[in-house]
């Protein structure tokens, strides 16, 4: 008998950073969510040096990179526009109970995985909108960079072992 087809393997993963100041953190996670092999990277509501230099910076390294880079408002017009089966939401554990590597058991179809860019994270209205979930091992705050790099590693290994 031939191989079975692992189960996730029908889950597209689109990485999207939200609420973010740093022009540094978009280029950062922009280069993390790229260089794991994701081929769509999102951001969503960038102010200040963010929106000025880091959207344009990550739009130039995802056109070097022959990938797709997304910019839109707000959060909820992501979920409007992308139309995502499931919509993660990545915090620490502190705040997050459900470790991503259990919530992503439940996913089939397009999911939205979505890191907060400022500190302190997300809103309440916005974790409304999917399932918090935290990265497996990750003990204390890694900062969101580190969250966002953690849990799409995470994911990459799970989903494409």
């Amino acid at each position: 008998m031939g191989k079975e087809p692992m189960p996730h393997s029908k889950v597209n993963i689109i990485p999207l950073l939200h609420n973010v100041y740093s022009q540094q953190r978009v280029v950062e996670v922009a280069k993390a969510a790229y260089g794991l092999g994701y081929g769509v990277f999102v951001v969503t509501k960038a102010s200040g040096s963010a929106a000025q230099a880091g959207v344009p910076e990550a739009q130039k390294l995802a056109l070097k990179l022959d990938k797709a880079f997304i910019y839109l408002p707000d959060l909820p017009d992501a979920v409007e526009v992308l139309k995502p089966d499931s919509v993660l939401l990545v915090l620490t554990r502190k705040y997050a109970p459900t470790p991503i590597s259990e919530a992503v058991k439940n996913c089939t179809g397009k999911v939205v995985v979505v890191f907060g860019g400022a500190e302190p994270g997300l809103s309440k209205k916005e974790l409304e909108l999917g399932q918090a979930v935290h990265p497996d091992g990750v003990v204390e705050d890694v900062g969101s960079t580190g969250l966002a790099a953690i849990s799409l590693y995470i994911l990459r290994t799970l989903l494409d072992p």
